[in-house]
């Protein structure tokens, strides 16, 4: 019937030209699929393996900068090769305390760990009476204090400090007004300050402190100290979250509110810990796969520019969140806060330096444009790998498609996603191919009539 209607070298010819336009029409339709599409789509494989990978030698490199003096390296700054004096005592301390931590499972860690335990109390602390604190820079921080005491909570040398302790304790106690509220020095700056914002890290970090000393000793003033501190700022915080709203105190309130609901078992610390971090998760970064996973919104410029401590311990307050879901069994939120850890240990893990330079090999780097490294930018992300794998268990490895926000288990190789989107052009392109080859026979037929 073809042959009647349409000469075979126009056919020739007409043919050759839709087979060529149906290329062209496949490959553009490849080209929109894929960046449409298919772009959305990132691997998210991690596993124990994989985060063991990036947990071992993070925490080499923040043992290897404990300095021989007994404190630790503060910033290193890889395009200068140089480490510059700014110091900050709490970030200090709060690796200090880490170290007490590894100490209890890696006893080949005690003498680092009492080295800057030597330095601490020859340095930085200090006594009045029954009261202890550190001092730097002519002031002692509430905040400096609770890592100070949370150093020698997590000590395997707790005895031999343990006065030392209740005297971090006192001042925590001295600092605390009668509604449970926190005032954010022991000894106060000479230079105006900004009360509630520093509170919005201390009283959580005060809080933790209290009741980790409470669970090492088993003393119920330590615990009776941090429910009234907690439920203050619950109502601060949780109950008022849009007047009061913060995140930097989410991830410590919600490490003390896991501890305090594990201890008592009262559902309004569970309930608490889902309201913060249900907030929390807006803010993490679920579209953009170069920068995916981490906690920054530019449209709140108020909550500060983006950088790896935060996503450590926002992450880490996730995994502590998590915990709690799973033992309430709620299990939309472990949903929800599982999507939030394993993005935000996608993102730290690509922060993460991994080359042969000894003095930054392991170490998370500030941001994605930032080079730089802080003691408590790698801290933070040993604690956060470490507390996920104590809560978790198997394989993880995910599909994560930004445009949905949908994180689904995947089988394939990353390689093979670009195949599917090369079938579904191609078998589009054909058929659209033969849609119009079918098209202009019936124009050529029609005109043969003619």
């Amino acid at each position: 019937m073809l042959k009647k209607f349409c000469p075979i070298h126009i056919c020739r010819k007409l043919t050759i030209l839709v087979v060529i336009g149906s290329l062209i029409f496949s490959s553009v339709f490849l080209t929109g699929c894929i960046e449409e599409d298919y772009s959305s789509i990132e691997i998210v494989d991690l596993s124990y393996e994989k985060i063991n990978n990036s947990l071992n030698p993070a925490e080499k490199w923040l043992t290897s900068n404990l300095k021989e003096k007994g404190c630790f390296n503060y910033i290193y700054d890889p395009s200068t090769e140089e480490y510059p004096t700014k110091n900050n005592m709490i970030r200090q301390l709060m690796a200090s305390r880490l170290l007490a931590e590894m100490t209890q499972t890696n006893s080949s860690l005690e003498t680092l760990h009492q080295k800057n335990l030597d330095f601490i109390f020859e340095y930085w602390y200090k006594e009045n009476n029954d009261t202890g604190y550190i001092f730097y820079d002519n002031k002692s921080k509430l905040g400096a204090n609770a890592m100070a005491l949370r150093t020698l909570a997590y000590s395997p040398f707790f005895d031999d400090y343990q006065e030392n302790a209740k005297k971090l304790a006192n001042s925590i106690f001295s600092l605390q007004n009668t509604n449970g509220s926190f005032e954010p020095w022991y000894i106060a700056p000479d230079y105006e300050y900004d009360k509630d914002y520093l509170l919005t890290f201390y009283s959580g970090e005060a809080i933790l402190s209290l009741v980790e000393m409470y669970i090492k000793t088993n003393d119920s003033v330590y615990l009776d100290a941090a429910v009234k501190s907690q439920d203050f700022y619950i109502d601060r915080y949780v109950v008022n979250l849009e007047d009061n709203y913060y995140p930097a105190y989410v991830p410590w309130h919600t490490q003390s509110l896991n501890k305090l609901y594990k201890i008592t078992g009262e559902q309004k610390y569970a309930d608490a810990i889902m309201v913060l971090n249900d907030k929390l998760l807006e803010i993490q970064d679920t579209s953009n796969n170069s920068t995916l996973g981490r906690f920054y919104d530019p449209s709140h410029p108020e909550y500060g520019t983006p950088h790896s401590s935060s996503d450590g311990v926002y992450t880490e307050g996730l995994a502590y969140a998590y915990e709690i879901a799973s033992l309430t069994n709620d299990a939309k939120h472990q949903g929800k806060y599982k999507t939030g850890i394993i993005l935000g240990v996608h993102n730290l893990i690509n922060l993460q330096y991994n080359n042969s330079d000894k003095k930054t090999n392991g170490a998370i780097r500030y941001s994605n444009d930032d080079y730089r490294l802080r003691i408590d930018t790698t801290q933070h992300a040993i604690d956060a790998f470490g507390k996920i794998l104590d809560v978790f268990d198997g394989e993880w490895r995910y599909v994560y498609d930004s445009k949905s926000g949908i994180l689904a288990e995947h089988g394939l190789n990353e390689e093979e996603l670009p195949n599917d989107s090369v079938w579904y052009a191609l078998g589009i392109g054909t058929i659209l191919s033969i849609v119009l080859l079918f098209t202009i026979y019936l124009i050529i037929r029609k005109k043969e009539h003619n």
